[in-house]
């Protein structure tokens, strides 16, 4: 049952939230620990002369006896056999893992590799075999996802593993050398979405890592396609000058042709991938550190990129295997499906879960790093002489000719055809895209220049398909 409220701070990865079967809160319920002087400024943010029709509310829901867990997240995990521990855990406590216990599948004794790995149809079917047994549910919060890639999911979710994704987030910008502290002239931080309908709300972030006598920053969930008047919404960014972006490809685009005098000291991307140009165009336009974070709803946040070079586990329980078609670990270096264990959150430990998304896994001096990401299953193209081309190449193709958004697609018949968005400013021509990849594959690639972004459509735009 989806109801009106949701956890203040919705990443760029983890999307909306509400708790089970809640009736509808105060804002004292929403927000326990927020003080006299929080709840006015965020009475003020949402009567704003120009703030967009707000059509949701919101609360991170902590109490005092969370702040230990946020504690914990400021820092980082400390123990090192927490994968065998989890191990051990499930085995007392997740029905799934019970029942494979008794029939001999498998106990708490049993290495990572030796367990099956989850898949998001297991959820599907019986979310609550992966449900652990001893969690009081009184808190549980809701984590919807589309099923963009599959079935629509519902994950339980607990309000401090919700925030933790805040202080993880802290802690990602404060790596770049960014500063972000409470500034009550400011929106602490911004979750941009275009579409044409979106849950669009104001909200304290009462977890955000702060000195003793700060104010909790403010943040706000902004459709914008949501305004009645474009000016109240170019007035309302660049007013409130929201000191963290929080977004996806497409949207980050549409902030980039409005050329709003925003100042942000960070940009966090995720959901989609995020072309080099368009992580360059952000960097140039704003001077500031553009991070594109990786995760799934049901995993939380798992890796992210700095510097464009590679996404680096973040640091949490976060254990990354990079396994062939047929479930078979491959060397480090070789691609793969990227396959998560994590405990994170206490309603849902999941050990070998399958992304279906693909990258190559190497070890440096920053740590685990997936490198080539490539979201979900990568696609096949055919080369004139049959042979298999995949999608990957393509992607490392294409970014080099400043390309802001693009779908590649062949037919049947084996023809091929791009549908380009240039990146405004760099001067290339898209044509040049598609000779390149008709030389890759020795086939014509007929070629559609878009202009604008609303062009790709709404939701997550399709990189790669082919009907071959």
């Amino acid at each position: 049952m989806r109801t009106t409220e949701q956890p203040a701070v919705p990443d760029p990865v983890l999307g909306e939230y509400a708790p089970m079967g809640a009736a509808t809160l105060t804002d004292a319920e929403r927000w326990p620990t927020l003080d006299d002087d929080g709840h006015a400024r965020l009475a003020a943010l949402r009567g704003h002369a120009d703030a967009p029709p707000w059509v949701h509310a919101t609360g991170d829901r902590l109490t005092a006896a969370d702040e230990p867990a946020l504690v914990a997240a400021e820092h980082g995990p400390t123990d090192t056999d927490w994968v065998e521990a989890l191990i051990a855990r499930v085995h007392a406590d997740v029905p799934a893992y019970r029942r494979a216990q008794r029939e001999g599948r498998s106990g708490p004794g049993s290495a990572l590799t030796e367990l099956p790995t989850v898949t998001r149809r297991h959820l599907v079917d019986d979310l609550a075999s992966y449900v652990p047994v001893d969690v009081p549910l009184d808190r549980v919060l809701e984590g919807s996802s589309s099923g963009s890639t599959g079935a629509a999911l519902r994950v339980p979710l607990h309000p401090a593993s919700v925030a933790a994704d805040l202080v993880l987030l802290q802690r990602l910008v404060a790596s770049t050398g960014a500063v972000w502290e409470p500034d009550p002239e400011r929106l602490g931080l911004a979750n941009v979405v275009d579409q044409r309908v979106a849950f669009t709300y104001a909200s304290a972030m009462t977890a955000f890592r702060r000195a003793a006598g700060m104010p909790a920053p403010l943040m706000a969930r902004l459709n914008l396609g949501g305004w009645p008047d474009p000016g109240s919404r170019d007035r309302f960014l660049t007013e409130l000058d929201p000191q963290v972006l929080s977004t996806s490809t497409l949207p980050l685009l549409r902030l980039l042709e409005l050329d709003l005098d925003l100042h942000p000291v960070a940009v966090v991307s995720g959901a989609t991938d995020l072309p080099a140009s368009v992580r360059a165009a952000a960097a140039a336009r704003w001077g500031c550190p553009v991070i594109d974070l990786y995760g799934l709803r049901e995993t939380g946040p798992v890796a992210a990129s700095l510097d464009g070079g590679g996404h680096v586990l973040v640091p949490r329980r976060v254990h990354v295997e990079i396994l062939d078609a047929s479930g078979e670990p491959v060397p480090d270096g070789a691609r793969g499906e990227v396959v998560v264990t994590v405990d994170e959150n206490p309603y849902l430990p999941l050990l070998r879960y399958r992304t279906g998304d693909h990258a190559s896994l190497v070890r440096d001096a920053r740590g685990t790093v997936l490198v080539g990401l490539e979201g979900r299953a990568p696609v096949l193209f055919r080369a004139a002489d049959g042979t298999p081309r995949p999608s990957i190449d393509a992607t490392q193709l294409l970014q080099g000719y400043g390309l802001a958004a693009y779908h590649l697609h062949q037919a049947a018949d084996g023809s091929v055809h791009l549908r380009a968005l240039p990146m405004h400013g760099l001067g290339l021509d898209p044509r040049a895209a598609a000779d390149a990849v008709s030389r890759w594959l020795d086939r014509a690639v007929g070629l559609t220049v878009l202009t604008d972004v609303g062009e790709l459509g709404e939701g997550k735009p399709r990189r790669f398909s082919a009907e071959v």
